[in-house]
């Protein structure tokens, strides 16, 4: 049972939310150490964007609530006014009074970073400025015609990965002595260079941050970045 320094309710009723993490204490085994209670929010390096992200929100009370995410530790921080509250390993509830915000992500980005009521609403908290999504959102904004390019971009390139790297990946797989002793191998009618395979393959992490940054995913599209995060 996590402690609760700011009054923000109970951890009781976060066993209703299937693949979440109920809130820790901070003790848990990071190679760094996590912030302690009430310690101030420090100032988001955009230096760091490839290593960490933050969201916040305004609460009904007025208060604001802070995620910070670290993505290299795989925790996620939450403070309010500007304090530390608690930090736990991802994906994982922060209880605020009633409601609570459910925080998950991969390598490539946030999958869920949203304040969710006791009626069921839920609204998805706010890029901090300097943050690669608030870039992200900020370039749609200013230049939708460009930020629509970027999505269809990053569709097509998946798209065309898993025509193209699907059926070689299912030959090496069929060829495996697992699946030889069983099943028939299959032979792929697709045979690119590995210089090839290596551009389209750094091609669809690029296609997959670009979506993660504007929290698109689709199960199939989406599998092989998915993959990769695994």
């Amino acid at each position: 049972m996590a402690r609760d320094p700011y009054g923000l309710g109970g951890l009781d009723g976060l066993d209703d939310v299937d693949g979440l993490d109920d809130v820790d204490d901070g003790s848990g085994a990071w190679s760094t150490p996590a912030p302690r209670p009430g310690a101030p929010l420090p100032p988001f390096r955009p230096s760091a964007s490839l290593e960490r992200t933050r969201f916040e929100t305004v609460l009904p009370d007025g208060s604001v609530a802070t995620v910070d995410v670290d993505h290299m530790e795989g925790r996620a921080s939450l403070y309010r006014d500007g304090r530390h509250v608690w930090s736990a390993d991802m994906p994982v509830r922060f209880p605020i009074g009633p409601d609570r915000i459910e925080v998950a992500a991969s390598r490539y980005g946030m999958q869920r970073i949203h304040l969710v009521g006791t009626n069921g609403g839920e609204r998805r908290l706010d890029p901090a400025p300097g943050t690669p999504e608030h870039w992200r959102a900020q370039l749609s904004r200013r230049h939708p015609a460009l930020g629509r390019a970027l999505a269809t971009a990053a569709v097509l390139v998946l798209v065309v990965n898993l025509t193209l790297l699907a059926p070689q990946l299912l030959e090496v797989v069929t060829h495996l002595p697992l699946w030889t002793e069983r099943f028939p191998s299959f032979v792929s009618p697709v045979d690119l260079p590995a210089k090839a395979n290596a551009v389209l393959t750094v091609a669809a992490a690029l296609a997959g941050v670009e979506r993660a940054l504007t929290f698109r995913h689709h199960r199939l599209l989406d599998v092989e970045t998915d993959g990769m995060s695994a």
